[in-house]
């Protein structure tokens, strides 16, 4: 559970001061990702 909080927290939650996510911010990812690509990388 915490892992997922903390991949949601990072690749799909928009934070209001950056205006992106952390891993765009980062450049790790390109897009803000829903929950369903977060829980597929599951399987």
């Amino acid at each position: 559970m915490v892992s997922l909080y903390f991949m949601y927290y990072n690749f799909g939650r928009v934070h209001q001061t950056l205006r992106v996510t952390p891993a765009m911010e980062a450049g790790i990812a390109d897009h803000v990702w829903s929950i369903d690509e977060i829980v597929g990388l599951l399987w």
